[in-house]
Protein backbone atom coordinates (compact mmCIF):
# COMPACT_ATOMS: atom_id res chain seq x y z
CA UNK A 1 0.00 0.00 0.00
CA UNK A 2 1.53 3.59 -0.57
CA UNK A 3 1.98 5.82 1.91
CA UNK A 4 -0.87 8.04 1.16
CA UNK A 5 -3.64 5.22 1.36
CA UNK A 6 -1.54 4.30 4.75
CA UNK A 7 -2.53 7.81 6.28
CA UNK A 8 -6.10 7.29 4.93
CA UNK A 9 -6.41 3.56 6.06
CA UNK A 10 -5.28 4.62 9.74
CA UNK A 11 -7.65 7.75 9.46
CA UNK A 12 -10.40 5.36 8.90
CA UNK A 13 -9.24 3.08 11.61
CA UNK A 14 -9.02 5.62 14.19
CA UNK A 15 -12.56 6.79 12.99
CA UNK A 16 -14.14 3.29 13.30
CA UNK A 17 -12.76 3.24 16.48
CA UNK A 18 -14.00 6.79 17.58
CA UNK A 19 -17.53 5.58 16.51
CA UNK A 20 -17.45 2.21 18.51
CA UNK A 21 -16.97 4.54 21.28
CA UNK A 22 -18.78 7.77 20.52
CA UNK A 23 -22.28 6.43 17.79
CA UNK A 24 -22.62 10.06 17.49
CA UNK A 25 -19.36 9.80 14.82
CA UNK A 26 -22.12 8.83 12.32
CA UNK A 27 -24.68 11.55 12.80
CA UNK A 28 -25.06 13.76 9.55
CA UNK A 29 -23.90 17.05 11.53
CA UNK A 30 -20.77 14.98 12.61
CA UNK A 31 -19.71 13.11 9.08
CA UNK A 32 -20.47 16.89 7.18
CA UNK A 33 -18.30 18.97 9.69
CA UNK A 34 -15.31 16.18 9.61
CA UNK A 35 -15.78 16.19 6.26
CA UNK A 36 -15.54 20.15 5.78
CA UNK A 37 -12.57 19.87 7.89
CA UNK A 38 -10.67 17.67 5.93
CA UNK A 39 -11.50 19.55 2.94
CA UNK A 40 -9.91 22.41 4.25
CA UNK A 41 -7.13 21.29 5.90
CA UNK A 42 -6.40 18.67 3.13
CA UNK A 43 -7.89 19.15 0.17
CA UNK A 44 -7.96 22.84 -0.13
CA UNK A 45 -4.70 22.87 1.69
CA UNK A 46 -5.60 26.04 3.47
CA UNK A 47 -2.56 26.41 5.67
CA UNK A 48 -3.99 28.84 7.78
CA UNK A 49 -6.43 26.57 8.78
CA UNK A 50 -6.83 25.59 12.42
CA UNK A 51 -9.59 22.52 12.92
CA UNK A 52 -12.23 23.41 14.81
CA UNK A 53 -12.17 22.05 18.71
CA UNK A 54 -16.19 21.37 18.43
CA UNK A 55 -16.66 18.95 15.80
CA UNK A 56 -20.78 18.28 16.41
CA UNK A 57 -19.66 15.25 18.82
CA UNK A 58 -21.65 15.19 22.17
CA UNK A 59 -18.66 15.52 24.42
CA UNK A 60 -15.35 17.42 24.69
CA UNK A 61 -13.56 13.57 25.23
CA UNK A 62 -15.17 12.68 21.37
CA UNK A 63 -14.48 15.73 19.70
CA UNK A 64 -11.12 16.13 21.09
CA UNK A 65 -10.36 12.44 19.65
CA UNK A 66 -12.29 13.01 15.86
CA UNK A 67 -10.51 16.10 15.90
CA UNK A 68 -6.73 14.46 16.91
CA UNK A 69 -7.62 11.66 13.86
CA UNK A 70 -8.13 14.52 11.35
CA UNK A 71 -5.30 16.58 12.20
CA UNK A 72 -2.78 13.31 12.44
CA UNK A 73 -3.90 12.28 8.85
CA UNK A 74 -3.54 16.21 7.42
CA UNK A 75 -0.25 15.88 9.39
CA UNK A 76 1.36 13.09 7.73
CA UNK A 77 -0.59 13.29 4.30
CA UNK A 78 0.33 17.40 3.26
CA UNK A 79 3.87 16.28 3.70
CA UNK A 80 3.84 13.25 1.75
CA UNK A 81 1.41 14.90 -1.27
CA UNK A 82 4.31 17.70 -1.60
CA UNK A 83 7.13 15.24 -1.89
CA UNK A 84 4.81 13.79 -4.18
CA UNK A 85 3.87 17.20 -6.05
CA UNK A 86 -0.06 16.26 -5.18
CA UNK A 87 -1.27 19.62 -5.10
CA UNK A 88 -4.55 20.01 -7.16
CA UNK A 89 -7.51 20.27 -5.54
CA UNK A 90 -9.06 17.18 -7.56
CA UNK A 91 -5.87 15.13 -7.16
CA UNK A 92 -6.35 15.59 -3.22
CA UNK A 93 -10.20 14.87 -3.70
CA UNK A 94 -9.16 11.76 -5.34
CA UNK A 95 -6.82 10.58 -2.74
CA UNK A 96 -9.67 11.30 0.52
CA UNK A 97 -12.11 9.44 -1.32
CA UNK A 98 -10.41 6.59 -2.47
CA UNK A 99 -13.04 3.94 -2.45
CA UNK A 100 -10.61 1.34 -2.44
CA UNK A 101 -8.98 2.10 1.02
CA UNK A 102 -11.26 0.19 3.61
CA UNK A 103 -11.54 -0.66 7.76
CA UNK A 104 -11.48 -4.26 8.60
CA UNK A 105 -15.07 -4.42 8.86
CA UNK A 106 -15.39 -3.22 5.62
CA UNK A 107 -16.40 0.86 6.14
CA UNK A 108 -15.03 3.54 3.57
CA UNK A 109 -14.48 7.41 3.49
CA UNK A 110 -18.06 7.67 3.00
CA UNK A 111 -19.20 6.19 5.67
CA UNK A 112 -17.55 8.66 7.91
CA UNK A 113 -17.55 11.83 6.41
CA UNK A 114 -19.82 11.11 3.19
CA UNK A 115 -19.08 11.82 -0.51
CA UNK A 116 -18.30 14.90 -2.74
CA UNK A 117 -18.94 15.01 -6.25
CA UNK A 118 -15.26 16.30 -7.57
CA UNK A 119 -17.62 17.37 -11.03
CA UNK A 120 -19.21 20.30 -8.34
CA UNK A 121 -15.84 21.92 -7.95
CA UNK A 122 -13.63 23.89 -10.07
CA UNK A 123 -10.21 23.21 -9.88
CA UNK A 124 -9.27 25.63 -7.41
CA UNK A 125 -12.25 23.82 -4.88
CA UNK A 126 -14.42 26.67 -5.47
CA UNK A 127 -18.15 25.34 -5.60
CA UNK A 128 -19.66 25.33 -9.64
CA UNK A 129 -23.25 26.10 -8.17
CA UNK A 130 -25.07 25.63 -11.45
CA UNK A 131 -24.03 22.00 -11.00
CA UNK A 132 -24.65 21.80 -7.63
CA UNK A 133 -28.58 22.95 -7.59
Amino acid sequence: MNPIRECLARLLIDFERIGNAHEELFDSEVREQAGNALMTAFVRHTSDYDIPPALGMFSDAGNALLRSAIVQFVDYAIPICDAERISGFHERLKLLQDGEVRTECGNEYDEFIGHTPPDWYDSDGNVLWDRVR
